[in-house]
């Protein structure tokens, strides 16, 4: 690999001008974005959308159980499906058989549930087979043995090194005639799913050649495979002529994007007879009796297995599917990802930061020079340039600023996680201990990472792709500089004495003495500073005060007092932007929305809105009969059940236009509770449309720190940082984080409680004048905090009468 990185980096395309040129018009959805996660889910193209809705609106497909004209057209376009898809796999119906499931989880379940370990059809003494999978097999095939383990199965577990020396060992001969007593399975995957490393699929014969004997220690049991084909299909070719595993179980929209919820579950016929089911729907029965317990399953392998009436609209869509690999051959395919994925590979590794440490560590088992041994997924983590991991989720929110889709985590394979970045079990139950769960965001924990990046590419991805990955990775995480030291340097250098009271930290820019606390440490995100709280009082004011009267839209500056009720400040959050389906939209989405600016006057008693090259308009502060007998709508916030009535049609146009998203509301918070809604205190208080709490606090002079350690960005204006990370209360006074020790605050006659810090997200990289995103801050913010995207804190006011907060009022903290 050490090899690779000196040899001259080039990419030659693997598909014509031709095709590469029909492509990018087929996907032209994607100008300006960049789609990398193609193992989760690959797209569909334009032509497959306008050929399936030509078909629906020109065909008359009814019941296939139907015996009528549109039932027999369906049955029949059906039975062609079957036969394509087994064509497009090498094989036919006189070998294998499909049957139709909502996917590869379905289908892995199937067999779980269904497959026959023992001989003994009257199950006294019975002698059961072993259930054998692989440690890098995915979530769904871990499942399976709480399923096979309830039927008196042995189950093993392989690790990767293991499975290599037990299957890659000579054989001599079959167990095809061998008589057995039981039946034996076993399931691993054709490519991993988090690494893209390829498994033989000459494992399937030496499996049933009997090599496991050696791990189970049986002779006498037959030998069936399963293999999870989900991830390798897409970009692979599977011959079922060559290599003919038992049982193979895919899913249709990771291999051309359309339809979702089918897959298959392909059946070697000669194998069939292993599988024994019980339950039974319509259309899988021969006859059956319903006052007494009998039945007769049908005689036909997918007819006995497909209950009720399949998804068959969803079924005959898939020839529009399967004819782009009618256009592009499946070996073009495989070709074209692993190129890519071997010039992203030895790019990589090819970077450096300025002191010479490497920016990312690559979880791979090959070095990406054969495409039999490696697919089209490359995973990683970053490393900044003293040598601490990049959380993943600071990655992700990096690259949502460069329209990058991409996925982090597990990827739903522990094992293969787990392995690669060498976790004991016991560090995995103490980071489920610490906060972690599968799908979170605790990245990060005692310093080692509990997930990855992956990269993966499908068919229409483009070199483009690659480089636009390159860039946020070189303009975000490249040190050009000699890096900064790791905590523990940092502490051996400056000499600090944790247990005295005080101690110093010298940095480049001076000396600064600080308190130590112990419920806090200096270090809990990397910055050098620290805090001095002996005064319970201070000249730090109330500079500025502003609400955000509708979610995710402009801010409104009060200048000189404001009323707070029992949600936060008056008309802060209380109104939202609503789609026609019913989601909040926010800048996430739209980042126009912060120019939409909005205006309160009390004394007139209206909310005016405005929008460049817009009319002005103007929404009623008081309940009018319109909102009161107005449609009530239903939306979520953060997962909250949230209601309100809709404003009426006028703002609705005048949001839509200026928006340029069609069908939106301006919907305001009803004031009475909700009935789910948990019971309101200290800690569930009430709330507006806001996200978190009632008010956030920012300090002015952590802002001004935060904007002197960025540099060299040209398409910044530091004079927006402030309004980027929308805050409510903005203090002056203070020292640079002061903030983060309160507990308890009092501005003027009024007290808070503190809720901890404000977790941050792309958002603060729109620059709210004119709703274009930058990397900063985010980008120094993470470089800072060492990846702990945190800045202001939240604040809850106990009280349910009214308050005032008036600029200038002074400020007390504990």
């Amino acid at each position: 690999m050490e090899e690779t990185s000196e040899k001259m980096l080039t990419y030659t395309s693997v598909y014509d001008k031709r095709t590469a040129a029909n492509i990018r018009n087929e996907f032209s959805r994607l100008q300006g974005q960049c789609y990398l996660d193609h193992a989760g889910a690959t797209l569909y193209s334009d032509i497959q959308i306008k050929n399936i809705s030509d078909d629906l609106c020109n065909s008359l497909y009814g019941n296939p159980h139907s015996v009528g004209l549109a039932g027999g057209i369906t049955h029949d376009n059906i039975e062609q499906i079957r036969h394509r898809i087994l064509s497009h796999f090498h094989t036919s119906s006189e070998e294998y058989s499909i049957i139709f499931t909502s996917g590869a989880t379905q289908s892995l379940k199937v067999i779980a549930e269904t497959f026959r370990f023992t001989n003994n059809k009257n199950n006294e003494f019975q002698s059961t087979g072993n259930f054998i999978y692989m440690q890098d097999n995915h979530t769904s095939v871990l499942g399976m043995r709480e399923v096979v383990s309830q039927k008196n199965v042995k189950v093993t577990c392989l690790s990767h090194k293991h499975a290599f020396q037990v299957l890659e060992q000579p054989v001599n001969s079959s167990n095809d005639n061998v008589a057995s007593d039981n039946n034996s399975l076993f399931v691993y995957p054709a490519q991993c799913n988090f690494s893209g490393a390829k498994y033989p699929l000459k494992w399937i014969q030496n499996a049933h050649n009997n090599v496991l004997s050696s791990v189970t220690g049986q002779s006498n049991t037959k030998w069936y495979v399963l293999l999870d084909a989900a991830g390798f299909v897409p970009t692979n070719d599977l011959n079922l002529s060559i290599f003919k595993p038992d049982f193979v179980c895919i899913s249709f929209y990771k291999m051309f994007g359309y339809p979702t919820g089918i897959g298959a579950l392909i059946v070697k016929n000669s194998s069939a007879h292993v599988l024994e089911k019980v339950y039974y729907g319509g259309g899988t029965v021969n006859v059956s009796l319903s006052s007494e317990m009998f039945h007769v399953k049908r005689e036909n392998l997918y007819q006995r297995f497909e209950d009720g009436t399949i998804p068959f609209l969803s079924i005959i869509s898939l020839q529009y599917g399967l004819d782009i690999f009618s256009k592009i051959s499946i070996k073009q395919i495989s070709s074209h990802v692993f190129t890519l994925a071997k010039y992203l590979h030895h790019t990589l590794l090819r970077l450096h930061h300025g002191n010479g440490a490497p920016v990312v560590k690559i979880y791979s088992d090959n070095d990406y020079e054969n495409p039999n041994l490696q697919g089209g997924i490359v995973t990683f983590n970053i490393l900044r340039s003293n040598g601490e991991y990049v959380g993943y989720m600071e990655v992700a929110h990096m690259a949502a600023l460069f329209k990058i889709h991409l996925r982090t985590g597990c990827f739903c394979n522990p094992g293969a996680c787990q392995r690669h970045l060498s976790l004991k079990n016991e560090e995995i139950l103490q980071n489920y201990d610490a906060g972690y769960v599968c799908g979170g965001t605790a990245d990060i924990i005692n310093g080692k990472p509990t997930g990855a990046v992956r990269i993966s590419f499908g068919y229409m991805s483009v070199i483009e792709d690659v480089e636009t990955l390159l860039q946020m990775i070189t303009k975000c995480f490249l040190s050009k500089s000699e890096g900064n030291l790791c905590v523990s340097e940092v502490r051996k250098s400056n000499h600090i004495e944790t247990k005295n009271q005080k101690y110093v930290i010298h940095d480049k820019d001076n000396t600064k003495e600080f308190e130590d606390k112990a419920w806090y440490s200096p270090f809990l995100y990397g910055a050098k500073y620290f805090t001095n709280t002996n005064n319970s009082r201070s000249n730090i004011t109330l500079k500025r005060l502003f609400i955000y009267p509708i979610k995710s839209c402009g801010a409104f500056e009060i200048t000189t007092s404001w009323t707070l009720n029992e949600k936060g400040l008056e008309y802060d959050r209380e109104w939202m932007i609503m789609t026609s389906n019913g989601i909040c939209l926010t800048q996430k989405q739209q980042t126009n929305l912060c120019l939409i600016k909005p205006f309160i006057s009390k004394e007139t008693q209206v909310m005016k809105l405005t929008y460049p090259g817009m009319p002005s308009i103007e929404v009623l502060l008081k309940n009018s009969e319109d909102y009161v007998n107005g449609t009530i709508c239903q939306s979520r916030v953060c997962g909250q059940k949230v209601q309100g009535i809709d404003c009426g049609g006028d703002v609705s146009e005048w949001l839509s236009l200026a928006i340029g998203h069609p069908n939106l509301k301006l919907v305001r918070q009803i004031s009475h509770e909700i009935k789910d809604k948990p019971k309101q205190g200290l800690q569930n208080p009430k709330l507006s449309f806001s996200s978190q709490a009632q008010y956030l606090l920012l300090n002015e002079e952590s802002i001004s720190w935060l904007c002197n350690r960025i540099v060299n960005a040209e398409d910044f204006n530091k004079d927006t940082v402030l309004h980027r990370f929308r805050g409510n209360i903005v203090l002056s006074g203070c020292k640079a984080f002061e903030e983060l020790s309160w507990k308890l605050i009092r501005i003027g006659k009024t007290e808070f409680q503190v809720n901890g810090s404000c977790t941050r997200c792309q958002m603060i990289c729109i620059d709210q004048t004119t709703g274009i995103k930058t990397v900063e801050p985010l980008r120094t913010l993470a470089e800072e905090f060492h990846g702990k995207l945190k800045f202001g804190i939240y604040l809850t006011r106990s009280a349910t009468k009214e308050g005032i907060l008036n600029i200038g009022d002074v400020v007390y903290f504990d």
